[in-house]
């Protein structure tokens, strides 16, 4: 059996994916590009696979326990090391542990694949010459030119930058016993420091993550409540933004499945509940106002340029929520559109390929469409992490 690291794309493209199952949908319109780029505005690093701050720590650890290993050998030790991590933590009856319910198997997504990103963008991780993030092999090679010749007082013959900042010493209980993924005191007290320099952007301006750190607070109770907009700063209009996106998102989410209702009954006259149109109604009621506040284009001021198929769905189901018209049967057409970068998979299409997704599609067991979160249940965990250690 082979060993090897994912590529940088190839990571992304599964980051992707898992951002989307994580929400529990397909992205089918491209909703999605919204959630990602706020997500990343906001709070930097982050990622709907991250579990427990104290991962941010225990990778690079793992790292370096394994300095002199390259090549094959550092992947398979590593895996080792992660698998056994796991159920060390599943042991002590931790309940977030990356690779708990596949233990005793090693985790197809483990911490060091999870949080790679993170420790680049946190600092943590030190970057290439070149400004990129350095591989996982590449940082087992710089750790093994650490052991390289030295002179008669210890000291390397040759220059050496670690991959890694400066770590803090392991707990006594690293190595064997019980352990947790509960930080110590000093351990958020570094992880902290970190954070709170984030800025987003490439600017100069702190991310939202930075304020929110320094606060040294708990999480507050919700991304939109005022605990929140209160240290935003200059990202106070962004934000607001960004809510009003979050419930366009979940509109529209609602509208594609009150679509996909549609066309099963009245295109391929099959017998379908109307589970997800009933919910198009409820959602409307609880987001519909503050959707239709969104102005598009300052969206794009704050996130970038949008897919122009993308944007068309915002701004027609801005009109049509302030029509109140309540049949989503206008917006076929534009939702049609978007969905047709998925090509044969796209399941409005009238061809056969989509008769046939549609026939894989259930109504019953299909989520019910909700806003977008940007990560915010992450968030959360890590800065309680931060506020609560041992």
């Amino acid at each position: 059996m082979g060993w090897t690291y994912l590529s940088r794309e190839a990571l992304a493209r599964a980051k992707a994916q898992m951002d989307e199952e994580s929400m529990g949908v397909r992205d089918e319109i491209g909703f999605l590009t919204i959630h990602q780029r706020y997500a990343d505005r906001f709070f930097p690093g982050t990622s709907v696979l991250h579990t427990r701050a104290r991962y941010a720590l225990f990778v690079p650890w793992l790292f370096e326990d394994l300095a002199g290993l390259t090549g094959p050998a550092a992947v398979r030790a590593l895996r080792e090391r992660e698998r056994e991590l796991a159920g060390r933590l599943k042991d002590a009856g931790e309940s977030q542990v990356i690779g708990g319910r596949v233990f005793p198997k090693p985790s197809s997504q483990p911490p060091s694949t999870v949080y790679w990103n993170a420790l680049a963008v946190w600092g943590i991780l030190r970057p290439r010459i070149d400004g990129r993030t350095i591989s996982r092999a590449q940082a087992h090679r710089l750790l093994k030119s650490a052991g390289a010749a030295t002179d008669d007082d210890g000291h390397p013959l040759v220059s050496f930058d670690p991959p890694f900042v400066p770590l803090l010493d392991r707990p006594d209980n690293w190595l064997g016993g019980h352990i947790t993924l509960r930080m110590a005191a000093a351990e958020a007290a570094f992880l902290r420091e970190h954070l709170a320099q984030l800025r987003r952007d490439g600017s100069h301006e702190l991310s939202l993550l930075a304020r929110l750190a320094r606060t040294e607070a708990a999480a507050p109770s919700g991304m939109w409540g005022a605990e929140v907009s209160a240290v935003a700063g200059p990202d106070q209009a962004a934000l607001a933004r960004a809510r009003q996106a979050a419930s366009l998102a979940g509109v529209g989410r609602a509208i594609y499945d009150a679509l996909l209702e549609r066309v099963v009954e009245t295109g391929d006259k099959r017998e379908i509940s109307t589970r997800h149109r009933d919910h198009l109604v409820a959602i409307i009621e609880e987001h519909g106002s503050i959707a239709a506040k969104l102005d598009v284009d300052a969206l794009e001021t704050d996130i970038g340029a949008l897919p122009s198929r993308l944007r068309a769905v915002l701004t027609a189901t801005k009109d049509w929520i302030a029509s109140r018209s309540g049949n989503p049967a206008p917006l076929f057409d534009v939702y049609a559109a978007a969905e047709a970068r998925k090509g044969p998979r796209a399941r409005l299409a009238l061809t056969v390929n989509g008769r046939d997704r549609r026939l894989e599609w259930s109504s019953d067991e299909h989520g019910l469409a909700g806003p977008l979160h940007y990560r915010w249940g992450q968030v959360s965990t890590l800065l309680e992490d931060l506020a609560d250690p041992e």
